[in-house]
């Protein structure tokens, strides 16, 4: 019984490296002779082509046109000085958010009018803020600024 279930195991591996021995794509073999026949059309396959016409120089980038480190710098704190009065508008705002909420409501409601009022100016202001910032970054991200000059 052993015997048998042996032979079956080897006639089994057998079947199968027989199987992918007729699954596999023939290879070819290249010879010295099969060079020596295609060696003369080497130049029709782009060898030893030439481009056209030579690359044009480059332009000037960005940094060669005076948009260094100080540009970005100086454009960075300009940015800021022109942001800080929104983001002294929308401290206020939070600040006076913040005192409402605590107070005792007057109506029966419990909701002041005036907190939502506030709340829409503030992430209309936060907004502003961002846009400003993010149209900067885009910018100097186009120029080619290393990110370390914006801070």
């Amino acid at each position: 019984m052993l015997r048998c279930l042996l032979a079956l195991v080897c006639a089994g591996s057998a079947g199968a490296s027989a199987l992918d021995d007729d699954d596999k794509k023939p290879v070819p073999l290249y010879t010295n002779e099969d060079l020596r026949r295609v060696s003369p059309y080497r130049d029709e396959t782009g060898v030893r082509s030439k481009p056209a016409a030579a690359p044009a120089p480059e332009t000037a980038t960005a940094r060669d046109r005076g948009r260094g480190e100080e540009y970005w710098r100086r454009e960075a704190e300009r940015l800021r000085d022109r942001l800080r009065p929104l983001r002294e508008r929308a401290s206020e705002l939070q600040f006076q958010i913040e005192e409402k909420r605590q107070q005792p409501p007057r109506r029966r409601g419990g909701v002041d009018p005036q907190i939502g009022t506030r709340e829409r100016r503030l992430r209309a202001l936060e907004e502003r803020i961002r846009e400003a910032e993010s149209r900067f970054e885009d910018r100097a991200r186009r120029e080619r600024a290393l990110p370390g000059w914006l801070r």
